[in-house]
Formats: C-alpha cells, sequence, structure tokens
C-alpha cells in the first residue's frame, strides 16, 4: 500500500504560462505515481520538465507521467514548463510507504544456466531478502544470481521480511525453465519511422540480437500489456493510430510457454504529426548485451540545410556526432532521451523524445584497503566482500595495476601521499561488475624505486632485425612533468647485448624514444623512434612504471629510401634566428612517401642548424618537423625530373609548434599540444573541462569502452560536467582535435 500526502510548494508565475500539476498512485501498479500537468496553462508543443529531489528525471512533450518509487520516504517533485520562451515552475512533497511485497522479475541475459532476479516492489530500508533458487542453492541481499548446471524446471522463491508495519514477510514463487545448453536473452530492436515517419510503422526484430534454443521457443510479443503475437516469427509490425506510450514486450518461452526471458521497450508516437516535413528527428536503438549500454542512430531524421541535430540524454545535452554510437549510463532503469532538429538559426524546430530501459549488472564490486603491520609502505587490497567474482582489476591513481584471479593483493607505495585505489572486478561469464574506488592516506619515509629496461632492435634494409650494439643506440626516458610539458628525465646508451636500463624509477607514466649514434651501422636507415613503433611524440605509447621492474623492448623504424637524384637541404631555427638547440631539445627532421606513408629518411640539424637528405628518388613527399611538446606542420615537395634539387627549405619552432617558414599560417596561430584542463582530478561531484585551444571533440568512457558522454568545445570554452550520479572509477576522456587524438585519465571518487 502507498500513502500519499501532498504539500503544494510556492508556484513561480509567469506572464502566459502556469505550471500545476497532481500526484496520484496508480491503480494497478503501486509502485507507480501518475503525474497530470493538463492543469498546467501551457499550448501544444510544451516541454515538460520533471526533477526528483533536485535531480532531472525527463524531459517530456506530453503532460502526463508516471514515476516509479521502489524505496519507501519522503520525496520532492518539481516540475518546470517551458512554453515559447515562458517557463515556470511549481513542486510537490509525496511520501511513499512501504510495501511488503516479494514479487520479482527474472532475468537470463548471461547465457546457459545463469539467471539473475530482482524485487519489483518498493521495500523500505529495514527490508531483508533471501532467495530460493529450487535447486539446494540459496542466497540473500537485495538481488538474487544462480548458475543452473542442469537443465530442467524450477521453482524460485523470494522471502522479504521487514520489521516495518509491526513486522511483515511475503513470500512469492516463479517456475523457470533453465536448458543449461542454450543461452535465453531477449534482445530486439525496433523501428517506427522504417517506411514513412507520419504512418506510425512499427516494426520490431528480436532475429539478430536475441538468443534461444532453435528447437524449442516461442516468440510472444505483447504490445500495451496484450498478447499480439505468439508463434517462432522473431519479428512483429503493426500500425500505430493514436498518439502516445506504447510498452512493446517481448517474451521468450519454450513451445510451452514456460517463460526464460523478457525485454520490454517503451515507444513515444507523436500521431504521425510533421509540423516541418523539412525539419524532424528521428532515431532509432538497439539494447546492448552489455547490460547499461544503449546503441542510438539518427540517420531517419531530416534536418534544414545548415541544421544539426542535439541530444539530450538525462540532461546531458550534446551534438549528433553523424554517425550511430553507443552511449553507456552510470545506473540502471528508465533513461530519457530527446532528440532536437534544429535549424540554420539555432532555433528548435522539432523535437522527438523516447524511454529506453536498462537492467542492472549481475555483480557489483567491493573493496577494502588495509596496511600490512610493520611496514609504513606495504598495503593489502581485499575485494573477497565481493560476490560471485572470478577476475579481479586493480587500479591506483588511475593507472592499470595487475588482474588477479585471487581477491587480495599486496601492494607497495613509493612515496607518501593520498590515493585512490579501484577494483572492477568480473563473474564467471566474463561479464564486468560495477567499479568501487576508496581513498587511502600513506605516510611513508621510504621512497621504493623500480627498474625499467629492455633491448634495442635495429633493422636493416633486409627488414631483418638485429640487437644495436655497444653505445650504438641511445635511449631516453620522457616524463611528463609540472604543468604538462614533457621533458627527458633521463638517458643512456646501449650495451654489448642491445640492452638498456633505467634504475631506481619512481611510479609514474613515461614515454621512451630511441636513436642509433651516427657511429652505428645502420645509422642512415633506422628513424628515431619512440616505444610501439611511433615517429612522433604525440603518437607514442605512455609506459607505466606501476611497482616492479619492467621489461619493454624497442623495434626501430626503417626509412625505406632506394636511392635517386634528389637533393633537399635548409635550416632549423628557434624564434629569431637561433639555431637549434642540441640534446632533448633536438629536432628530428623526417621525410615521409606520401605514396606509402612510410618515412624514407630523416636527417638531424649539425650545430648551426643546417640539414640536407639526399639521394631522394622521384615522389611526393611531407616533412615533418619532430620535437616534444610541438605540433608538427609539413612541408610538401615533389621531387620530379623538372626538379630534384630543393634548398632554403627552412623550419622554425617555437613552444607550440614546428613549421615550415614558407607556410602562411603563423607560429601563434598554431594549437599548442597540450591545451585541455580537467580540474578537479579526481573529482566527486563535478568537474570542468577548460579547452584553450582550438574547437575539438570530447568523448567520456568507462574502463569498459562504454561511452558515457559526447560533446564538442568550442574555442576557449569551459564546460562543467555533472558527474554526481556515475559510478565511483576510472574514466578515459578521448580528444580529438584537428585530426589528433588523445586520452586523458579522469579519477571519479
Amino acid at each position: 500500500m502507498i500513502c500519499l500526502i501532498i504539500f503544494t510548494g510556492n508556484t513561480l508565475r509567469a506572464q502566459t504560462c502556469t505550471a500545476c500539476f497532481t500526484a496520484t498512485p496508480d491503480t494497478n501498479n503501486t509502485q507507480l505515481i501518475n503525474l497530470d500537468a493538463t492543469c498546467s496553462n501551457a499550448n501544444p508543443g510544451t516541454l515538460y520538465e520533471w526533477y526528483v529531489d533536485g535531480s532531472l528525471y525527463s524531459i517530456y512533450p506530453s503532460p502526463t507521467f508516471q514515476i516509479p518509487f521502489l524505496v519507501s520516504g519522503q520525496y520532492t517533485i518539481q516540475l518546470i514548463i517551458t512554453d515559447m520562451g515562458c517557463s515556470d515552475t511549481t513542486s510537490q512533497i509525496i511520501f511513499i510507504t512501504p510495501t511488503c511485497s516479494a514479487n520479482f522479475t527474472i532475468y537470463n541475459n548471461f547465457g546457459g544456466g545463469l539467471f539473475y532476479f530482482y524485487p519489483n516492489m518498493s521495500w523500505s530500508p529495514t527490508a531483508t531478502f533471501s532467495w530460493d533458487y529450487g535447486d539446494g542453492n540459496t542466497s540473500t541481499g537485495i538481488s538474487g544470481m544462480n548458475n543452473y548446471l542442469n537443465s530442467g524446471t524450477y521453482n524460485v522463491c523470494c522471502i522479504i521480511t521487514d520489521t516495518a508495519f509491526g513486522g511483515c514477510s511475503d513470500t512469492a514463487c516463479q517456475i523457470i525453465n533453465v536448458n543449461s545448453s542454450y543461452s535465453c536473452q531477449a534482445d530486439f530492436y525496433y523501428n517506427l519511422t522504417l517506411t514513412n515517419p507520419t504512418t506510425g510503422s512499427l516494426y520490431a526484430d528480436a532475429q539478430f540480437f536475441s538468443l534461444y534454443d532453435p528447437n524449442n521457443y516461442s516468440m510472444n510479443w505483447y504490445l500495451n500489456g496484450a498478447l499480439v503475437q505468439q508463434g517462432t516469427s522473431t519479428s512483429y509490425n503493426t500500425i500505430l493510430t493514436a498518439t502516445g506510450l506504447y510498452d512493446l514486450k517481448l517474451v521468450i518461452s519454450d513451445t510451452n510457454m514456460v517463460s526464460c526471458d523478457s525485454l520490454t521497450q517503451i515507444i513515444f508516437f507523436n500521431g504521425g504529426f510533421i509540423p516541418n516535413p523539412n525539419c524532424y528527428p528521428c532515431f532509432t536503438t538497439l539494447y546492448n548485451v552489455s547490460y547499461d549500454s544503449i546503441y542510438f542512430d539518427a540517420s531517419c531524421s531530416n534536418i534544414p540545410l545548415g541544421g544539426s541535430l542535439v541530444w539530450n540524454i538525462n540532461g546531458s545535452v550534446f551534438t549528433d556526432p553523424g554517425i550511430g554510437f553507443m552511449q553507456g549510463f552510470a545506473f540502471p532503469g528508465t533513461q530519457y532521451i530527446t532528440l532536437y532538429a534544429v535549424d540554420s538559426n539555432g532555433v528548435n524546430c522539432d523535437s522527438l523524445f523516447q524511454f529506453v530501459y536498462t537492467i542492472t549488472p549481475p555483480c557489483s564490486s567491493c573493496l577494502t584497503v588495509s596496511q600490512i603491520i610493520g611496514s609504513t609502505s606495504d598495503y593489502t587490497f581485499d575485494g573477497s566482500c565481493t560476490a560471485s567474482a572470478t577476475s579481479y582489476n586493480w587500479f591506483v591513481d588511475n593507472a592499470f595495476i595487475i588482474t588477479t584471479s585471487n581477491p587480495q593483493f599486496n601492494y607497495s607505495f613509493s612515496q607518501s601521499g593520498t590515493y585512490s585505489v579501484c577494483l572492477q572486478t568480473s563473474d564467471a561469464m566474463g561479464n564486468l561488475c560495477n567499479q568501487s574506488c576508496t581513498t587511502v592516506v600513506v605516510t611513508t619515509p621510504t621512497a621504493t624505486q623500480f627498474d625499467l629496461s629492455g633491448k634495442v632492435y635495429q633493422v636493416d634494409n633486409s627488414y631483418d632485425y638485429s640487437l644495436a650494439g655497444n653505445g650504438d643506440a641511445k635511449v631516453y626516458l620522457i616524463k611528463l612533468m609540472t604543468g604538462g610539458i614533457l621533458d627527458a628525465v633521463d638517458s643512456t646508451t646501449t650495451d654489448a647485448f642491445g640492452s638498456y636500463s633505467f634504475n631506481n624509477k619512481p611510479i609514474d607514466d613515461y614515454r621512451i624514444k630511441v636513436a642509433l649514434n651516427p657511429s652505428a651501422t645502420n645509422y642512415a636507415t633506422n628513424i628515431p623512434t619512440y616505444y610501439n613503433s611511433a615517429l612522433m611524440w604525440y603518437n607514442a605509447q605512455v609506459v607505466t612504471l606501476f611497482g616492479n621492474t619492467y621489461n619493454k623492448d624497442i623495434y626501430m623504424s626503417y626509412g625505406t629510401n632506394p636511392g635517386g637524384t634528389g637533393f633537399i637541404s635548409g635550416n632549423v631555427f628557434l624564434g629569431s634566428n637561433k639555431p637549434a638547440r642540441g640534446g632533448s631539445e633536438e629536432v628530428t627532421l623526417i621525410l615521409i612517401d606520401q605514396t606509402t606513408q612510410l618515412p624514407a629518411a630523416y636527417a638531424k640539424p649539425n650545430s648551426n642548424g643546417d640539414y640536407t637528405f639526399t639521394n631522394i628518388p622521384f615522389g611526393n613527399y611531407k616533412i615533418f618537423g619532430e620535437l616534444l611538446n610541438r605540433a608538427s606542420i609539413p612541408d610538401d615537395i615533389v621531387i620530379s625530373a623538372s626538379q630534384t634539387s630543393f634548398t632554403n627549405k627552412n623550419f622554425v619552432y617555437n613552444d607550440n609548434v614546428v613549421k615550415p617558414t614558407n607556410q602562411s599560417l603563423s607560429v601563434k596561430d598554431v594549437e599548442a599540444p597540450l591545451t585541455l584542463m580537467i580540474a578537479p582530478n579526481p573529482a566527486q561531484n563535478s568537474f570542468n573541462i577548460n579547452n584553450t585551444g582550438k574547437q575539438r571533440s570530447l568523448r567520456i568512457m568507462d574502463m569498459t569502452g562504454r561511452t558515457i558522454q559526447k560533446f564538442d568545445l568550442k574555442s576557449n570554452e569551459n564546460k562543467a560536467v555533472d558527474c554526481s550520479r556515475w559510478q565511483r572509477g576510472i574514466y578515459l576522456v578521448e580528444d580529438i582535435q584537428a585530426g589528433q587524438k588523445r586520452t586523458y585519465k579522469l579519477n571519479i571518487n
């Protein structure tokens, strides 16, 4: 039973619109509160924004709405209406009294005999749950999960007890059919505009997305609770005629109608009314089997010339990327999706709203961190409080540490400080669980150091690799310094066995670069190379030294110059005609064959900044100047029978760029390599992304690759991002600017 008490808050009255709504429990499902804002003074096309306890719950084009409440307590519901430039708001306080119902929902999305169960009625904070899976296995906790080893029919029961109501209990049981030889997963995509968006043609297909026993199944389709199609057809189509919400449900069962899985998707049809045929949004969704990801595709939309599409997903607004994309969600449940069509003047000319629903991941991570007695730097990371986990992925301050099969892992901190420790587990089916993080304060007088070593392999003109000889190769250890500047903090040369070693280095992120010395046999044809065969610093792979002896072998890149009559020369200078500096500041000129996109040769300036390329065959080339922290603008050269010699191909560089002097673009106009700042990091409830450079596109992902947000940043734009509802853990910020891609780490505590 739900007891509803309403207090009406003050209404801020606008000139032409008034917000007003009623809130009543649903007669068929006491989990739902029916909200009706038809009493508002608003025009057709008004958007209704619903908030629960200050957080945006939905942006909806209809005045009627439903919100489920699973946990009892007091809630504040707020309505904001926006109508042709006018805005008004009102709020109400409701009290939800808990029920004592053990009814539950079944999911079998995890393959074979693995089933997941969770209650679908509201409960109080004092409620406890126990599960009997019918095969002798039991568990406790709000949700249940069981892996049935044998096929058969099982009676699953949920038992709830609660000290509320003076003490109550309830038991609910359901029969499930298990076929451990086959996965059972109900999944489908739907398209409301397959032929014509004005007709209400609804088409759903589960053929390529659902899993089931091919010899014993039935596909049962329900529309608004009514069975509309039964049999072996994996698709369903109909014509919707009335404006409103439709819930389309697929239930997969055996031929005896014993269900094994179901999936419901909620659809909104606007009645086929398109006020402007040249401006209407349209999108399709595909539920992803990773539980909390949805694939969106807006290619069926039509927008005016010069217009755009803008998404509002749970309150996060970003421009449509132009292709289908995967969107991850930090919390399971109902997700609220609005797509706006915007004309060339930036005015919204139409919008489309849909629900999508994501289910709870099958497990969640849990960890503790404790100091080992007798040590100030050694700690035990313990994930044994996580249920049903078989793999443990550990992170310290955004850096991946190790994957273990044992829930306990000992770790040594190299120095004092405050560290974020995160754990992400996976279950026996390989499903990733939610991340869990904690903070540990380390006070230690020790500064444990570690070694970073490897071998350098040079390549000859037969593409055969051999170890560099004694003193043949110089290896640089490069570190990201305070202020975002890369610097070569150490260097060494190879020994007689081609080995290099950097000893007693602190835990950190490094880049490694190697170049042959002029005395080496293959000096002329081995291009200076960063670890993992990158030629430019911004493509170099980051090597994270995280607490042991680390081995990284480096294979140099070969410049395939077969010889010819071409000649190129020039000068490299710093600022006002100062010659290029030596050491770690030395510029490397790399000649790229545009036909093969492979390096053909390289050159280093002498003490006066002069360089030459000789014996270059006919072809189209680009010359890049490579230097740490600098962008690189190439010079284009065509060597042909009509011109084989090029002189005065000069380059200038400063703190931002290395560029040809014949480029009309000035140095100050070139994007600096590091112009994106994320702070605070770690973050808790929000963080800012400040773009001090040119326009760029950003994508925020979790460690499984799921997209959390996507948006564009204009030049010198500062964007505040709300992360208060994100799971704690490590995220990656992918930055794409001027064709270059960089990735930053973001920690959410």
